[in-house]
């Protein structure tokens, strides 16, 4: 390893982390250690339970107590309290370990906003002891972040750190260049496209119009384009 560079430790040991828990030397003391709450916000993207495994094995390899928030927040304000079985449960490596190939997402998401019902939301906040929040999503996501800090001067429980991981094959989350899922949603359009302009090319008098998603973001539309040529 010391023939490498340091990129490619760094590489390397972040593989490592997210990939298995049985790391010891990497726990924290007891003190340090956190009760982390992962939740999906928005609309399914690819990448979505990758990541969420990936983040399950990182708080475990470090000693943080993984915390998957189900079905967005609105799971989170009308279903944490249900029985047998509540929508905030602590995830086991065991359960999140297949979901490496797994579509969609596996804890459920929806477009639902923490203002929706801020005070049961900072309620479950203190009630579960969530030290962090880990949201995966696009735009909605990132307003929930934004909703949750304008909101912490009303609720002390919601001054912990949060942190979004752009997920959407809109590609429209700010403050960043790539989301997950966009790349993957863009080569399956890529793929689609090609065999329409088979069928295109032996055609006579027609044109094939071809509506993308992606909302009032332009990047799947404008990227596909290009790829395969199309006329605006």
């Amino acid at each position: 390893m010391h023939l490498r560079d340091v990129e490619f430790k760094e590489y390397f040991d972040n593989f490592m982390i997210t990939t298995s828990t049985d790391h010891p030397r990497l726990r924290l003391p007891e003190e340090q250690r956190m009760r982390i709450a992962i939740v999906h916000v928005g609309a399914p993207a690819g990448g979505m339970n990758p990541a969420t495994r990936a983040a399950v094995a990182y708080c475990l390899t470090r000693g943080h107590t993984p915390i998957a928030i189900h079905n967005g927040f609105p799971g989170l304000q009308r279903h944490h309290a249900d029985k047998p079985r509540g929508s905030v449960r602590e995830c086991e490596w065991l359960e999140v370990d297949s979901w490496v190939n797994e579509g969609g997402s596996e804890i459920g998401t929806n477009r639902g906003l923490p203002a929706e019902d801020m005070a049961t939301t900072a309620k479950t906040f203190a009630l579960y002891k969530f030290d962090a929040l880990f949201l995966i999503g696009g735009f909605e996501a990132f307003t929930a972040a934004s909703q949750l800090r304008k909101a912490r001067e009303q609720y002390d429980a919601l001054k912990i750190p949060l942190v979004v991981l752009p997920a959407t094959v809109s590609n429209n989350v700010p403050g960043t260049e790539y989301s997950l899922g966009s790349d993957t949603c863009l080569n399956t359009l890529v793929g689609f496209c090609d065999a329409i302009r088979q069928s295109a090319s032996a055609s006579r008098r027609r044109i094939f119009v071809i509506e993308t998603q992606g909302g009032r973001s332009g990047y799947l539309a404008t990227m596909a384009g290009l790829a395969i040529g199309a006329l605006a």
